[in-house]
């Protein structure tokens, strides 16, 4: 008589299961992205109006309106997917592989988007009206290489940051994000304090690929502590 062992569920295993969720993965950021092409849109056309720069050549709208979703997704992949992808034959080590592979897909999936709103912004002069969102400097100035690079690092950031926060509520419950929200204020207010005299030399040495470095480090330590908690954490 032979024993069949079930298989842990695999990394691809719980991308499919976040993505049971087409409305929070898919419909919402790319709403988002598309709103701030018409809110952005719509405030060059006032300040044309009234006299004003209607360039804005830096607003960084698709920065400030994706970027706290997608933590939000990152912490929805983790607080809400984990119990019912354990219950599913998910082991942990698979679970943050699952999370890490989502995070990947979903910063690929938006900076397609952005490059393609960049398309269609430079084939309409600014989506009619001068406007300048996908082509604002803070995404590279319309530079497509600029773009991907800008779009990709700061999505896959955002998503892994939000997971190790989901990790945190899993493992301590509603003290858990709390507690490793202050103690990262505290940390970046000391590294403040402390490279602050370094501030003017660094600015006049700074290279692009510095950020890039920056956001290694937050993909690796966010999942390093995404897993380390999730080692610890009870199914409830």
């Amino acid at each position: 008589m032979s024993t069949t062992v079930a298989r842990p569920a695999s990394p691809a295993a719980v991308v499919a299961l976040q993505y049971a969720n087409p409305s929070r993965m898919v419909s919402i950021p790319l709403a988002i992205l598309v709103a701030a092409v018409v809110v952005t849109s719509g405030i060059v056309v006032a300040l044309s109006a009234h006299g004003g720069d209607g360039a804005l050549e830096s607003n960084g709208a698709v920065v400030w309106s994706i970027v706290g979703f997608v933590v939000a997704i990152g912490v929805q992949a983790v607080a809400v997917t984990f119990p019912l992808a354990l219950a599913l034959g998910a082991t942990r080590r698979t679970f943050t592989a699952g999370v890490l592979l989502t995070a990947v897909l979903e910063s690929a999936l938006l900076t397609a988007a952005a490059l393609a709103l960049l398309g269609l912004e430079r084939v309409t002069g600014g989506w009619f009206v001068g406007a300048r969102v996908l082509g604002d400097t803070t995404l590279g100035g319309g530079d497509a290489l600029a773009l991907v690079a800008v779009m990709s690092l700061l999505s896959l950031s955002a998503l892994t940051a939000g997971a190790v926060f989901g990790a945190a509520w899993i493992r301590f419950g509603a003290r858990g994000p709390l507690v490793l929200g202050l103690a990262l204020s505290a940390a970046a207010v000391v590294a403040l304090l402390v490279l602050a005299p370094a501030f003017g030399e660094a600015g006049r040495v700074f290279e692009p690929w510095w950020l890039a470095v920056a956001a290694g480090v937050v993909v690796a330590a966010s999942t390093v502590g995404t897993a380390a908690l999730l080692r610890g954490a009870t199914v409830r």
